[in-house]
């Protein structure tokens, strides 16, 4: 082999050794700019994540600027949920009667006014027919005094005979106003009063929701008779409930009427916002406790009647520090985070330390200062969302 030919050989080996050194040096800077370009992209890049006003309309988000504040003295009890008895409606029968037509079932919603129960009953349309009847005879009564009157001015007619037509006149109206105060009793509306005169529906009346709730209880049939006062129906309105609470006497003049309070349900992480509402003056026979009646928000219906729940009452203020609601903070595998937002639509996520201080707010130790803004509400879409990503936590 001649030396030019050799010299060839080792040109092309070497060329091709850069050739491939180049690509695959190549081909992973690609990558890498190509996974940093899809991290831009969705706003997760280092955790931090951006939403378009869309998203955050959907999300629900809420934020609070962190400032110190003082820690809550708080007493905890048990307790358990009831009804508040002042937002109770029972739906009565006004009269003896049968069930002819039901409008709701159990379990559904209702507004003030919402048609329930309709009623047919022969007591009714005797009181009907009473009424018309009076009506009839106040009309007849009212003419012939006015017509009287005049006559009696000009001498035309006796005083006497005038005296005895208002008497009548005032009798009639009397009665008029009495079979119209029965009709009311019976649970017939000044509509329903009014439209009797053209004969129809004589014998019915629909029973009507007083408030807005939910029925809870339902014990009537189509076609049953049922005695004037039987309770047909309960409707409750629950966007407010009670809490009966549990409290050693000795604590008892601690707690002061007013006193904010939150409720949390058992095996649950929402606290209810509520206030001590009402100290009962004796102590439960059974347990040897005071009760302490709270008054809950339930907008949302997080806690149901017969419900048990954990109670902290507000005493007094303790030490100073950075207070969060306990809904900002989220676990990520073995690291508590919250977002801050930087700005409109941009939140980062941040690890931090905490320490649980009751009333549904934890103590921050470390990882925010005063001024940020912190997501409350909806953190977990957040989180979720960050999740999608890929982004994982440092577990320690």
């Amino acid at each position: 082999m001649n030396k030019g030919l050799m010299l060839l050989i080792v040109f092309s080996q070497c060329l091709m050794w850069t050739t491939a050194w180049s690509g695959e040096h190549g081909h992973e800077h690609g990558t890498e700019a190509a996974h940093a370009a899809h991290g831009g992209e969705h706003g997760h890049e280092g955790g931090d994540i951006t939403l378009t006003p869309e998203q955050l309309l959907q999300a629900g988000l809420k934020v609070i600027t962190l400032k110190p504040e003082h820690q809550a003295k708080i007493l905890s009890a048990p307790g358990v949920v009831r009804y508040d008895d002042y937002k109770i409606a029972d739906v009565t029968s006004m009269v003896d009667a049968i069930v002819d037509a039901r409008h709701v079932r159990l379990g559904e919603q209702v507004k003030r006014g919402d048609a329930l129960i309709t009623l047919k009953s022969t007591a009714l349309a005797q009181a009907e027919a009473n009424w018309l009847r009076a009506q009839a005879e106040y009309r007849k009564s009212e003419q012939e005094y006015r017509r009287l009157r005049p006559l009696a001015a000009d001498g035309i007619v006796s005083q006497a005979r005038l005296q005895t037509s208002r008497s009548a006149y005032e009798t009639a109206r009397a009665q008029q106003l009495a079979a119209r105060a029965t009709l009311a009793s019976y649970g017939l509306s000044e509509s329903k009063i009014r439209r009797l005169d053209d004969g129809k529906g004589f014998g019915l009346v629909t029973l009507r929701a007083a408030i807005d709730g939910t029925v809870i209880a339902d014990q009537v049939v189509l076609g049953q008779h049922i005695a004037a006062g039987s309770r047909l129906m309960r409707i409750v309105d629950e966007s407010t409930v009670w809490v009966e609470a549990n409290i050693p006497p000795s604590r008892l003049m601690d707690v002061q009427a007013g006193a904010a309070a939150s409720v949390v349900a058992k095996g649950t992480t929402q606290y209810l916002q509520a206030k001590v509402a009402a100290i009962h003056h004796e102590l439960d026979a059974t347990t040897r406790t005071a009760i302490v009646r709270l008054e809950v928000d339930n907008a949302k219906h997080a806690l149901h009647a017969g419900m048990f729940v954990d109670v902290e009452i507000r005493l007094g203020d303790g030490e100073e520090g950075l207070l969060l609601p306990a809904s900002a903070v989220q676990r990520q595998g073995s690291e508590h985070i919250v977002f801050v937002e930087e700005k409109t639509g941009h939140f980062e996520r941040r690890e931090v330390e905490v320490e649980a201080v009751g009333m549904g707010k934890v103590r921050i130790r470390s990882g925010l200062k005063a001024g940020e803004k912190v997501v409350f509400e909806g953190s977990f879409a957040l989180l979720s969302e960050l999740l999608k990503s890929g982004f994982e936590a440092h577990n320690h």
